[in-house]
C-alpha cells in the first residue's frame, strides 16, 4: 500500500481533474433520466401469466383500465347524465384511448315494435328532464345486477367511466389527459379515479418530488451528525463530497444506458448519501489517529492503514446487494442492486483516492489539527466498552432477551402486495381505491382466456357457466363478457336468458352485434378468441391464493380440444409478484450469509474467527425481522431488500473493528489495550457512520410512499442494533474470559 500511498499523493492534481471531468460528464446526462414507476412492467416475461396478461392487451384493445368517478347528488338528474356524457366524449376525443364504458355508451338490448333494438343506456342527445322517465330510467338500471355496482352505486350518487388505453400508448400521459379534459369540464360533484395507470402516474409524480425533497434532508442532517463527530469543515465536507459526486455517476449511467428510475432505484440516492459516506468517514478519522507533523506522512499512513479495510468492507456491502442480483428473478429489484453496487463501487474509488488526494490539497503542507477533546461519540464508545468489561451477564441477557423476541416476531410476519397500499390515505389514488371498493366492484381486472370458435354454442356455454362459477366467490362480484350479449338477446328474442344449441340462430344474433364498439373488447378480430372481464375487489394474500389455487385447477379441468382455457389478471400478477419477493428474500439472504461468513473467515484467516464477526449481524437479522413481525410491517418490494442490505452494511462495522483489534494483536499489545485501542479509533467511526446512515435513511419517513418509509425505518432501526451489537458483543467475544479484569476505559493515546 505504500507504493499506492505515494502515488495518490503525487498524482493528487491529475486525479482531482479527473473526478470533475467525469462529474461534469454524468452530470449532462441527468437530463435524460426517465421514470416507469410500473411495477408490473419488470415481471420476468418468461412467465406464461405475465404473456397471457400482454396478449390480451394486444388483442383486445388493452387491459390498461382507466377509471373516472362522478359522484354527486343523484346520478339520475339530467344534469349529472349530461355530464356523464360530456365527459364520455372528451375521453374518447384521446387518440390513445380505445374504448369509454358508460352509461351513455354502454349498448342496452330491447325489443320494440319494430325489432330488436340495441342502443346506448341513456341517449346524451336526447335525455328528458321529466322526473318520470328519470325515476324510471334509474329503476331500470338499478334492476340489472351487471350494472348496478359496476356503473352506478346502489345509492344512484356515483357512477364510473371506464377507459382502456390503446397497447403501446404512454399510460402516464394518457392518464395525465384524462384527468385534463375531465377536470375542465364544470362540475361541483367530486370526481375520484381509479385503476393501475392512475396509480402508475401517482407514482411517478412521488418519484420526482421524493428526488427533490428527500435527497437535501438526508443531506443536512448528515452534515450535522459529521460536524458533531469530526469538529471541523473537512470531515463534512469531503464525505458529503465524495457521496454527492458517486450519485452524480450511478445517475447519470442510470441515464446514459437508457434504464428508467423505478420507486426502487429512486431510493439510490438517498442510500447512496447515507451510506456512501462511510468509506470517507474512516479515512478521515484515521487520517485524524494517525497524524503527524508532516501531512504528506498523515495521509500515507492512513492509506496504507485504512486502504484494505475500506475496500474489504465495501466488497461485503456490494456482496448484499449482489445477492439479489444471483436470488431474484424480478427485474427491478435487480436493477436496483446492479446500479447500488455501482454507487458503492463509485464511492468506494472516491473515497481510497479522490479523498485523501483532497485531504493532502486542503491541508497543503500545514499541520493537521489537533486531536479536539472528547465528543459525543467518543464519550458513547467508552460507555459501551466499559459495558462490555464490566457488566458481561447482562449484556448477555439483554441480547438473549432481543434474540428470543426476535424469533417470536418472526413467527408473525406478513406480507403484502397490494400496490394501493403503497400510498399515504391522503393520496388521490387511495382515496379513490376506497370509494371504488365500497360503492362498487374494485378496479382489478381477472381475465379467463378462451380459445375456440366464440360462434359455437359450446363455447359460449363454457363461457356463461364459467361465469358462473366466478359468481361464486364473494370477492368476483362482476364479470362481463360476450355470453352475456347473445343472453341478452335471446332473451329479447326468445324469453330465455340462455345461450342457443343451435350455431345458425347465434350466427343471427351475432349479425346484431356487429359494429358495437364493446365486442372489440370481448372478441378477436378472426372469432378464434375471447375473454371474461371480471373485477377483484380484494388484494390481500389469501385471495390472491384462492384466485391461483381454485382458478388454475378450474382452467385445466375444464380446458379440451374445442376450447382452451387460460387466467390471468392483476390478482395473478400480483401473486406471482409475491412468490418472487419471497423466493428473492429467501436465496438473497442465503447468498449474502454464506459470501460474508467465507469472506470474513478469508480475511481473519480463521474460520472460528470469522464466524464470531458475524454474530452482530445474525443478531441483527433476528432483531429485524422480529421487529417486522411484532409491529405488522410486512414484507413487500421494499422492505424485501432490508435483510441483504442490512448483512451488507452491517458487516463493515465488525471488519473495521475486527481490523484495528488484530493491528493491535500484532503490535504486540495486551489483549485489553488491543480492545481499548480499537473502540477509540474504529468505534468512534463506527458510531459516526451508525449515525449519519440512520440520519439519512431516515429521512425516508417523510417519502409519499409507504414502502420506502418502512424501509428507512427499518434501516435505521438495523444500523443502530449492528453499530452497537458490533461495540458490545465482538469485545466481549474477543477477549473472552480475560476482559473480566478490565477496568474503566481510560483515555490512551495510540503509540507505535
Amino acid at each position: 500500500m505504500n507504493t499506492f500511498a505515494e502515488r495518490v499523493v503525487r498524482f493528487r492534481y491529475l486525479i482531482i481533474s479527473v473526478v470533475v471531468a467525469i462529474t461534469l460528464l454524468m452530470g449532462y446526462f441527468l437530463k435524460d433520466i426517465k421514470v416507469n414507476a410500473d411495477v408490473m412492467s419488470y415481471l420476468m416475461e418468461d412467465n406464461e401469466s405475465v404473456r397471457l396478461f400482454n396478449k390480451i392487451g394486444e388483442t383486445f384493445g388493452g387491459n390498461d383500465i382507466i377509471i373516472v368517478g362522478l359522484e354527486g347528488k343523484d346520478v339520475f338528474s339530467a344534469d349529472m347524465l349530461e355530464i356523464t356524457g360530456r365527459a364520455t366524449d372528451s375521453i374518447l376525443s384521446i387518440p390513445e384511448i380505445g374504448y369509454v364504458t358508460s352509461l351513455t355508451s354502454m349498448p342496452d338490448v330491447r325489443s320494440t315494435e319494430f325489432g330488436i333494438e340495441i342502443r346506448p343506456l341513456v341517449d346524451q342527445f336526447n335525455i328528458p328532464e321529466g322526473r318520470e322517465y328519470l325515476d324510471s330510467l334509474k329503476a331500470y338500471i338499478l334492476e340489472d345486477r351487471a350494472l348496478r355496482g359496476w356503473l352506478v352505486s346502489e345509492d344512484a350518487k356515483a357512477t364510473l367511466l371506464i377507459g382502456r388505453i390503446k397497447p403501446d400508448a404512454n399510460r402516464v400521459e394518457v392518464t395525465e389527459m384524462v384527468q385534463q379534459k375531465v377536470e375542465s369540464i364544470p362540475f361541483e360533484g367530486n370526481i375520484f379515479y381509479g385503476g393501475m395507470p392512475l396509480t402508475l402516474l401517482e407514482l411517478n409524480r412521488i418519484i420526482i418530488s421524493d428526488m427533490f425533497s428527500i435527497g437535501p434532508l438526508a443531506f443536512i442532517l448528515i452534515c450535522l451528525v459529521l460536524y458533531a463527530g469530526f469538529r471541523n469543515f473537512q470531515g463534512v465536507l469531503l464525505p458529503m463530497l465524495t457521496v454527492v459526486i458517486a450519485t452524480v455517476w450511478v445517475m447519470g449511467l442510470i441515464a446514459l444506458l437508457g434504464y428508467k428510475l423505478t420507486i426502487l432505484t429512486n431510493a439510490i440516492p438517498i442510500l447512496l448519501i447515507a451510506l456512501g459516506n462511510d468509506y470517507a468517514i474512516h479515512v478521515i478519522n484515521a487520517a485524524e489517529v494517525e497524524h503527524r507533523a508532516e501531512p504528506y506522512k498523515a495521509m500515507q499512513r492512513a492509506i496504507r492503514y485504512i486502504a484494505l479495510p475500506v475496500i474489504l468492507a465495501s466488497v461485503t456491502t456490494m456482496t448484499g446487494f449482489f445477492s439479489f442480483i444471483a436470488g431474484s428473478r424480478l427485474i427491478l429489484i435487480r436493477e436496483f442492486a446492479m446500479f447500488s453496487i455501482a454507487g458503492i463501487l463509485f464511492s468506494l474509488i472516491l473515497t481510497i483516492v479522490f479523498v485523501p488526494a483532497m485531504m493532502y490539497v486542503t491541508n497543503n503542507n500545514k499541520k493537521l489539527a489537533p486531536k479536539a477533546s472528547e465528543n459525543i461519540f467518543d464519550k458513547f464508545a467508552d460507555r459501551l466498552f466499559n459495558l462490555s468489561c464490566n457488566h458481561q451477564k447482562l449484556l448477555i441477557a439483554f441480547w438473549t432477551v432481543v434474540v428470543i423476541a426476535g424469533i417470536f416476531g418472526i413467527t408473525r410476519i406478513t406480507r403484502s402486495v397490494d400496490v394501493v397500499g403503497y400510498f399515504r390515505d391522503n393520496s388521490i389514488v387511495k382515496q379513490g381505491e376506497n370509494i371504488l371498493s365500497e360503492k362498487f366492484y374494485g378496479s382489478n381486472p381477472l381475465y379467463i382466456h378462451f380459445e375456440g370458435d366464440m360462434q359455437s354454442p359450446e363455447v359460449l356455454s363454457k363461457i356463461s357457466q364459467t361465469q358462473e362459477y366466478m359468481q361464486g366467490f364473494s370477492y368476483i362480484p362482476h364479470s362481463h363478457s360476450v355470453a352475456d350479449l347473445i343472453s341478452q338477446l335471446n332473451f329479447v328474442l326468445e324469453g330465455d336468458m340462455t345461450i342457443p344449441t343451435d350455431k345458425e340462430k347465434i350466427s343471427q344474433l351475432w349479425f346484431l352485434l356487429d359494429g358495437q364498439e364493446i365486442m372489440e373488447q370481448l372478441v378477436s378480430y378472426d372469432l378464434q378468441e375471447g375473454v371474461i372481464h371480471g373485477f377483484v375487489n380484494r388484494t390481500d394474500l389469501e385471495v390472491l391464493r384462492e384466485i391461483e389455487s381454485n382458478f388454475d385447477q378450474y382452467v385445466k379441468q375444464h380446458s379440451g380440444e374445442g376450447c382452451r382455457m387460460a387466467v390471468t389478471g392483476t390478482p395473478v400478477l400480483l401473486k406471482f409478484l409475491d412468490d418472487n419477493i419471497v423466493r428473492s428474500q429467501v436465496n438473497s439472504l442465503i447468498f449474502a450469509v454464506i459470501f460474508v461468513m467465507l469472506l470474513t473467515s478469508l480475511i481473519m484467516r480463521s474460520s472460528k474467527t470469522g464466524l464470531l464477526i458475524v454474530v452482530p449481524i445474525g443478531i441483527t437479522l433476528v432483531a429485524l425481522f422480529g421487529i417486522m413481525g411484532i409491529t405488522g410491517v410486512p414484507i413487500d418490494v421494499a422492505t424485501v431488500l432490508c435483510g441483504s442490505v442490512t448483512i451488507g452494511i452491517g458487516i463493515d462495522f465488525s471488519i473495521h473493528f475486527a481490523s484495528r483489534y488484530t493491528e493491535g494483536i500484532r503490535l504486540q499489545l495486551s489483549e485489553r489495550d488491543s480492545l481499548e485501542r480499537a473502540v477509540r479509533t474504529s468505534g468512534k467511526s463506527i458510531l459516526i457512520s451508525m449515525a449519519s446512515i440512520i440520519a439519512g435513511v431516515a429521512m425516508m419517513l417523510f417519502s409519499n410512499l409507504v414502502p420506502l418509509q418502512r424501509l428507512g425505518l427499518l434501516l435505521a432501526f438495523t444500523m443502530f442494533i449492528a453499530g452497537v451489537a458490533t461495540l458490545t458483543l465482538l469485545p466481549l467475544l474477543f477477549a473472552g474470559r480475560k476482559i473480566k479484569e478490565a477496568g474503566d476505559v481510560k483515555e490512551t493515546f495510540i503509540k507505535e
